[in-house]
């Protein structure tokens, strides 16, 4: 199996660097043993050449001492004497502490030597203070010679041998130890040569030869890939390793089968999908017919809701900016103004949770709020917002009506909406410095309301025409652009909801007059019911 020829590459390979990684370990820790071996032997060589020194300058001390007998001399002795005893101190802890790595076969002979020393130094205080006292005795010549014997037989025959013996066995340790570490390093390096040689030798055969085995299974996968990718799944690939590759060539086989079938089966779904595309694409035309429809009635919606909402804001804006710009007012005024915005705040959000007042064409589909109203005050508030709108243009109102209440029955919002759609029309469109005359009278079992302007009119031939929805005239367009014309025919169906009309007289360039009539309730407001919906 393949996966079992490439873990044994992997475990031969492993273990050359193992091997590799070992060896170069241990020839890092004998490089560090024979450098401290040679460093121990240099240590040692420079404490025999210092114990050396220290020694001939207090031989020399002593006799310059016993020749001259000077205090000078004798302090330079006892200071010659201490430098001396601590070289050999030195020298004593250095063959004590010697390092162990390097065997335990020399420390004997190390410190052998030390106590050869240590003796000759204690045998030379001995002898010195021997010729001091000959001295002392008036014997000067026994002294002089003493000392010369001393300094030939002890001196020059045993210690400088003695010196020289140790300082040639530190310098020939300590050549021994460099060579041995020489030999080591060209050891480590033929070694180092001769392993990284050998793995790469066998990391080069086995990757041929794993390069030979696994290129023919691939390149037949690649091939069969190829095919697949260009919509051959007839193709299958003839491989006969019983391996991984075998293996995997099997289940390509079985998933070029697999496409295959899926294919078929795509076809025939395809074919069933496009009869079903052919027969939804009416409905779909249809349905794109309708919905642009909708998109027209959305339009116009839209366009209705910016007409029923401007003329409440604009009234809005005017109370307030005419309430800040007055001076000394009282309370009570201040308290009229809000509450004319409070009854304008409500009728606007009337008409935002009704909007679909404005997307409805039948009368009986509309929803209305059943009251007992008194028409004279709703009129009465009426003008008041007229002149917050007129007041722009420099418009006068005025109001001819009787004080005392006329009770209507319907929905008081709406009825507001149609005065401010009248009120809006003749402020918008007379002229500066114009008039409005605002009229209240009862009739019978009816009561009329009618607004007369000295706007620019409306022509004869448009009279009938301006209760069709979108329907402007020729000289309102011309005179404003920003109208939709929607205003009147929303005033003529509320009217009829009412059971009541709205009628229209009019001049071109001199004005108009329009009419309003409503029913009146003939029993008293008290005894009906309120508030039906």
């Amino acid at each position: 199996m393949f996966r079992f020829r490439l873990a044994a590459v992997i475990v031969v390979s492993f273990s050359f660097v193992l091997f590799l990684g070992i060896t170069l370990y241990w020839s890092s820790n004998q490089v560090a043993r024979y450098f401290q071996r040679s460093q121990t032997a240099y240590e040692t060589f420079d404490h025999y050449e210092r114990l050396s020194q220290e020694a001939y300058r207090h031989f020399k001390q002593r006799m310059d001492g016993l020749i001259t007998n000077s205090p000078t001399a004798q302090a330079g002795i006892e200071s010659s004497k201490h430098r001396l005893y601590e070289a050999m101190q030195a020298l004593r802890m250095t063959a004590i502490t010697e390092n162990p790595t390097e065997g335990l076969q020399n420390k004997p002979a190390e410190l052998e030597r030390v106590a050869h020393f240590t003796a000759f130094l204690d045998a030379s205080e001995y002898r010195f203070d021997e010729v001091e006292r000959l001295r002392q005795q008036g014997k000067r010549e026994m002294a002089v010679q003493a000392l010369s014997k001393f300094s030939k037989e002890e001196i020059d025959e045993k210690f400088q041998p003695l010196i020289d013996t140790a300082i040639n066995a530190e310098r020939e340790k300590a050549g021994k130890a460099r060579q041995e570490l020489e030999d080591l390093v060209a050891r480590s390096r033929w070694l180092a040569i001769l392993a990284s040689s050998t793995a790469a030798l066998f990391s080069l055969t086995s990757g041929v030869l794993l390069l030979r085995g696994v290129r023919k299974p691939i390149e037949a996968l690649m091939k069969g890939t190829d095919e697949i990718a260009t919509g051959n799944l007839d193709y299958r690939i003839a491989l006969d390793n019983r391996d991984e590759f075998g293996y995997l060539a099997t289940h390509f086989n079985l998933m070029a089968q697999e496409l295959t079938h899926q294919q078929d089966k795509l076809r025939e779904s395809r074919l069933v999908l496009e009869k079903r595309v052919a027969e939804r694409t009416f409905d779909l035309h249809r349905l794109n017919e309708e919905l642009k429809r909708m998109d027209n009635a959305r339009r116009e919606f839209l366009a209705d809701i910016s007409h029923e909402l401007r003329t409440p804001i604009t009234v809005i804006r005017g109370e307030a900016e005419v309430t800040l710009r007055g001076k000394d007012r009282n309370a009570d005024e201040y308290k009229d103004a809000l509450h004319r915005i409070v009854e304008l705040s409500m009728q606007l959000g009337k008409y935002v949770n009704d909007l679909l007042f404005l997307a409805r064409t039948e009368t009986a589909n509309l929803q209305f709020e059943w009251d007992n109203l008194d028409l004279t005050e709703l009129v009465a508030s009426a003008v008041d917002d007229f002149q917050v709108m007129a007041e722009e243009k420099s418009i006068s109102v005025s109001l001819d009506a009787s004080t005392q209440p006329v009770w209507v029955r319907g929905d008081k919002q709406r009825l507001r909406q149609v005065l401010f759609i009248l009120g809006d029309n003749a402020c918008r469109y007379s002229k500066p410095g114009g008039h409005i005359t605002v009229s209240l009278w009862l009739d019978g079992n009816e009561v009329n309301f009618s607004l007369i302007d000295q706007g620019i009119g409306i022509p004869n031939q448009d009279l009938e025409r301006i209760f069709d929805r979108h329907f402007r005239s020729p000289n309102a367009l011309i005179s404003r652009d920003d109208g939709t014309g929607l205003g009147l025919p929303m005033a003529k169906s509320i009217m009829k909801a009412h059971g009541g009309r709205i009628t229209v007289t009019s001049t071109e360039n001199s004005g108009s007059t329009f009419t309003v009539t409503l029913p009146l309730i003939l029993e008293e407001p008290d005894d009906l019911p309120i508030n039906e919906q």
